[in-house]
């Protein structure tokens, strides 16, 4: 279970949040289309979910990992994947089987 408790998140010395008071619970299993204009907040809320940014107020938590907890990132990141809006950007390999190996490797 992913859930989001009253989270804000605001950028740098930014007056304006990104996101405010976001309150959401999202059952294992769920399946969850987040959609918007640019600039509406989508990758952030998506970043949040799986620690590579923590909120500046409230509470994000991964099946009860807190994400702001530096011990937990590793475990929320086992949990919560992502893949950017140009995946080619993110492979390291020419071949699917190297793909994989890597992922692997990096896992011991």
């Amino acid at each position: 279970m992913i859930r989001f408790s009253d989270v804000t998140l605001t950028y740098g010395s930014s007056a304006t949040p990104a996101l405010r008071g976001i309150d959401l619970t999202i059952e294992s299993g769920e399946s969850v289309a987040v959609v918007g204009p640019s600039g509406s907040g989508k990758t952030s809320l998506l970043r949040l979910m799986n620690a590579l940014i923590v909120p500046t107020g409230g509470r994000v938590t991964v099946d009860g990992l807190v994400t702001s907890d530096p011990s937990s990132v590793w475990d929320v990141r086992r949990l919560v994947g992502l893949i950017f809006q140009n995946p080619d950007n993110q492979l390291v390999s020419t071949t699917v089987e190297r793909e994989l190996a890597f992922g692997m490797e990096n896992l011991n």
